[in-house]
């Protein structure tokens, strides 16, 4: 039995051996594990390099110790396995190995599909793999919703923008998400969002600033940085509660507007557009931010408003914020300061006295500060200065009705008309002596007084109450006693002061003069 065996397997030989060749007879569907590669016999010479004596050409007699290395018919290596055999079955093709494989006969009996097995197996080991180029597919495979990408318009036609990005297809944006002024134009740049994808890889994307048209409420085609509108639904205590399609959401507070908004219920029901910061689909998170919005929104406006300011410039404005030293007002865009100084050609306490917060006005650009992005505004400089040509209009001596303001120790201030206040010295109170002002006037007195003198350039105006009284008896005969008085000479014989030179005297005149 074991010689039938013999007969009908191939086994090496040396180069030496003459035996004449005899046929071969593969044995009934051999299995891949089958094919080994066998050591050469024993005390068999090294086999030459040249390629001639390389492949043995008749079969030598086997020796028990080459049947114990060979496996069993049926797949199974024996359990005495030599060193040198392969089993082809456990072995990966792509794995190199040190033994060199066995050239197999032309039969024409072997089974195809055997054939074509052997072959696939030995090319395997005899050709390293190489790496597989990246496929346009396998990008495109790892792109979803949300991903950003960017291209180059490569035509557009109708309502589509086709856009090549490195795909296997032009990505395709609608045409609506440009604006009038913004139109694309064949080689332009732009950067896009993935919206969606097909089951035959149509890539349709949007422009970051644009809104999804998500409205299947997945959560695969949701990432940070998209814009959508959401509807606010409630309240809590860190910020507004939103739904998004069947997704609910969150709107910090600090994001909701870009100051701080004291009452979150306003918003309860309206439809807001935002833009997703963070998307967590496993813990079901969804965070959103209309700041973000806003901020992009006025930088833009900005950009704009800067280059058409100008000092002259009259716009309209509202009211955000009033200090003590001034208010904020918002032009737009931008926010300019009005000082207290500016508001009025009266004199003002405190700028609630004239403006109110959330109050629409009108101002006028008096100063800019481009370096440091500031703006002071005026608004008494709207209407017509009551101080050019006062002194024509109030001459000294006129007799005008004010209203008093305010009081001080040192006097009465009295509205002669908006914008213009004359002061009421103690002193012109009244023909006695006065030791306060709350004595004779009061906060809003009418009264009529005398123009004493008007000084435009220090925007003063005094006036006077006891002008207008008649003069006590005793201050007429003090000033007649006065006027009747001669004038009183001067001593020649009198010497001090800084003399020098010829002068006798010493600083404080001659001593001998008193002697």
């Amino acid at each position: 039995m074991a010689a039938s065996a013999a007969a009908t397997e191939p086994v090496a030989t040396t180069p030496t051996e003459s035996a004449p060749a005899a046929p071969i007879v593969p044995p009934e569907s051999p299995a891949l594990s089958d094919v080994v590669a066998e050591p050469p016999a024993e005390n068999a010479p090294a086999p030459a390099a040249s390629p001639e004596t390389s492949a043995p050409d008749t079969p030598a007699e086997e020796s028990p110790a080459t049947d114990r290395m060979r496996p069993k018919l049926g797949g199974q290596p024996t359990e005495d396995k030599a060193v040198g055999t392969v089993d082809l079955q456990t072995q990966r093709p792509d794995t190199p190995t040190a033994a060199k494989p066995v050239d197999i006969p032309d039969n024409d009996d072997l089974d195809s599909s055997l054939e074509a097995e052997i072959a696939s197996a030995m090319g395997a080991e005899t050709q390293p793999a190489e790496p597989a180029a990246a496929q346009p597919a396998e990008q495109e495979e790892e792109l979803g919703p949300g991903s950003s990408i960017s291209g180059t318009v490569q035509h557009v036609h109708g309502e589509d923008v086709f856009v090549n990005a490195g795909l296997a297809a032009d990505v395709i944006v609608g045409m609506k998400q440009f604006a009038e002024d913004k139109q694309p134009a064949v080689g332009d740049s732009l950067n896009l969002v993935v919206e969606s994808i097909d089951g035959d890889g149509l890539v349709r994307a949007r422009l970051p600033e644009a809104r999804s048209t998500n409205k299947g409420g997945n959560w695969d085609g949701l990432a940070a940085g998209q814009v959508v509108d959401c509807q606010v639904t409630g309240t809590n205590k860190g910020g507004l509660q939103i739904s998004l399609s069947n997704l609910k959401g969150f709107l910090p507070a600090s994001q909701v507007d870009l100051g701080y908004v004291a009452n979150m219920e306003e918003y309860v029901g309206q439809k807001l557009t935002v833009q997703i910061t963070e998307v967590n689909p496993r813990k079901r998170n969804l965070v959103v931010s209309r700041k973000v919005l806003l901020l992009k929104e006025r930088e833009e406006q900005q950009a704009g408003f800067w280059e058409t300011l100008e000092v002259g410039s009259d716009y309209p404005g509202t009211v955000k914020t009033l200090k003590p030293y001034g208010a904020f007002v918002s032009l737009g865009p931008i926010d300019g300061f009005l000082h207290i100084g500016e508001i009025s050609w009266s004199r003002i306490a405190h700028p609630n006295e004239v403006l109110s917060e959330g109050q629409q006005i009108q101002v006028r650009v008096i100063k800019i500060d481009r370096d440091k992005n500031r703006i002071s505004l005026g608004m008494k400089q709207l209407v017509q200065n009551p101080w050019e040509n006062l002194a024509g209009k109030y001459p000294a001596e006129r007799v005008v009705n004010g209203k008093v303001t305010r009081t001080a120790d040192f006097g009465a201030f009295v509205q002669l008309e908006p914008g213009v206040e004359g002061l009421v010295h103690i002193s012109e109170l009244a023909w006695r002596r006065v030791g306060s002002v709350n004595e004779v006037l009061n906060v809003g007195d009418e009264r009529d007084f005398q123009v004493l003198e008007v000084d435009p350039r220090r925007k003063r105006v005094s006036l006077s109450l006891k002008a207008l009284e008649e003069k006590p008896e005793s201050f007429r005969r003090a000033e007649a006693e006065e006027e009747a008085r001669p004038p009183r000479k001067p001593n020649p014989d009198l010497r001090g002061g800084m003399g020098s030179g010829n002068q006798s005297g010493g600083l404080f005149g001659n001593p001998n003069d008193f002697t």
